[in-house]
């Protein structure tokens, strides 16, 4: 079953992710927060949009259900269907928390990089920004959900780093027995 080596490989991508999301997060809860979070931030929701969510996809199409036909414990495989609806929801708040403003296309650093990056103790200490054709400005206006965004996050890093350590052996030991 290849397929699984390829799922195994996401996985620790995304763990790897997960990290990083809480070292921002974390920055951002304690005013810490550099010039760089909002791209950081943008990259994960683009990582939401273009790894998790298609890798969350193939799963319930091809892994879940040929975990229910092989598996006694149907209760199993229907609780991560469950953490998927789960997670779905908070990388919607997540993304939401965002603001629109801060996701399009064309971020307009000038215009509302975040009250929180703003406040931060570190904002005089320069950083090479992640888009340089697009250098971060200071800015007093803020589109974030700070609460919204720190709630949602915590959760995805939570529940996403559970739900993938099921994954990678419940999962695999069921779908490891229909290979012997």
């Amino acid at each position: 079953m290849r397929w699984l080596d390829k799922f195994h490989d996401e996985h620790a991508a995304v763990e790897f992710i997960l990290t990083k999301l809480e070292g921002n997060l974390k920055d951002i809860e304690h005013g810490e927060a550099g010039a760089n979070v909002i791209w950081e931030l943008k990259e994960f929701v683009e990582i939401i949009n273009n790894v998790i969510i298609p890798h969350f996809k193939a799963e319930e199409k091809d892994v879940y259900p040929e975990a229910l036909r092989v598996s006694e414990d149907k209760s199993f495989i229907a609780s991560m269907y469950d953490e998927h609806n789960l997670l779905y929801d908070a990388f919607a708040v997540f993304i939401d928390s965002l603001g629109e403003e801060n996701l399009g296309n064309e971020v307009k650093q000038g215009d509302k990089l975040a009250r929180i990056i703003s406040k931060s103790r570190n904002i005089d200490i320069s950083e090479a920004p992640k888009n340089l054709d697009q250098p971060p400005e200071r800015s007093e206006k803020l589109s974030i959900n700070k609460e919204s965004l720190l709630s949602s996050g915590y959760q995805i890093i939570k529940l996403l780093g559970s739900h993938i350590q099921k994954e990678e052996t419940r999962l695999y030991e069921i779908l490891g027995k229909k290979r012997k």
